[in-house]
């Protein structure tokens, strides 16, 4: 009954192709295990908050800020302005840390459609502690800055996984 079913949704002119995608999206069976899965998104929240501060720090003392980072700098959409010089630390922070984070999730997660389920959850877990800590971002610095960062991770991913 499934091979009849298969064969009359799919189309015997069909099955092939999806045979062979099948084959090349996939390599080695998938195995549910939710404290790898859990771990891997520990690695990947934690490498996003560790090289998004260390290119704060830097960024920030290259600007010559008089007070150092805090997580307002991360979590508060208000701290990130175009019109004011230091307050472009932020925003550039989370663009230069995209590339490590993509190579990082590349190294971690190893199949190129979980990386990109990763990174998207990366940024949902950074949405919610946003407003956790601050409330709903309303500035569209913080949206601009956050789409770009993760528009640099998904295009590096798929670059990395196609070679």
């Amino acid at each position: 009954l499934y091979l009849y079913l298969k064969h009359l949704i799919l189309g015997s002119f069909l099955l092939p192709f999806f045979e062979q995608l099948a084959d090349l999206m996939f390599y080695g069976p998938i195995i549910w295990d939710p404290v790898l899965i859990i771990a891997q998104m520990g690695v990947m929240q934690a490498s996003f908050y560790l090289l998004t501060g260390f290119w704060l720090v830097l960024l920030q003392s290259l600007l010559g800020s008089r007070s150092g980072p805090s997580l307002d700098h991360i979590f508060k959409a208000s701290t990130m302005d175009l019109d004011f010089v230091l307050n472009m630390a932020p925003i550039l922070a989370f663009i230069l840390a995209a590339p490590l984070c993509a190579i990082i999730c590349t190294l971690v997660v190893d199949r190129a459609w979980q990386c990109l389920d990763f990174a998207g959850t990366v940024y949902c877990v950074h949405f919610i502690l946003c407003c956790c800590h601050s409330g709903f971002p309303l500035y569209w610095e913080w949206w601009a800055a956050n789409v770009f960062s993760l528009v640099v991770i998904i295009i590096i991913i798929i670059v990395i996984n196609s070679y």
